[in-house]
């Protein structure tokens, strides 16, 4: 009985993406990328996608401007659900930004992609 839970579960979990998080699924980070994390700060030490920068969501288009990140240079936005990384990819398409991708959780994004959690004490992979 269990196992018939667990299939089902699965399926569901499957079905609850998001479309922009499924769209992680068929998407490569361009090379030249920035991976913005648009959680808390608190969230962000807790652990985050090799390489990303934290810029809370509500702050996404000051934080961008202020690290000079120009609006065509292509982002990657993430979170812990897909939904403020929707919201921030929103507020940057009506600021002009051009090339984003809201890569949804970051779980789903560590896991699409084969990388692993940077967390407090723990080194970036080395490319």
């Amino acid at each position: 009985m269990s196992k018939v839970l667990l299939a089902i579960c699965a399926v569901a979990a499957l079905f609850a993406c998001s479309a922009d998080t499924s769209r992680a699924f068929n998407r490569d980070i361009p090379p030249n990328a920035v991976i913005v994390d648009v959680r808390t700060a608190e969230e962000f030490a807790s652990g985050h996608f090799p390489g990303a920068i934290n810029i809370p969501h509500d702050r996404i288009v000051e934080g961008l401007t202020a690290s000079s990140v120009s609006p065509s240079t292509p982002l990657v936005l993430y979170c812990r659900s897909g939904n403020r990384s929707g919201t921030a990819e929103a507020t940057l398409r009506s600021a002009g930004f051009s090339q984003l991708q809201n890569g949804g959780d970051l779980h789903t994004l560590l896991a699409v992609h084969r990388q692993t959690m940077v967390t407090p004490g723990t080194a970036a992979p080395q490319s």
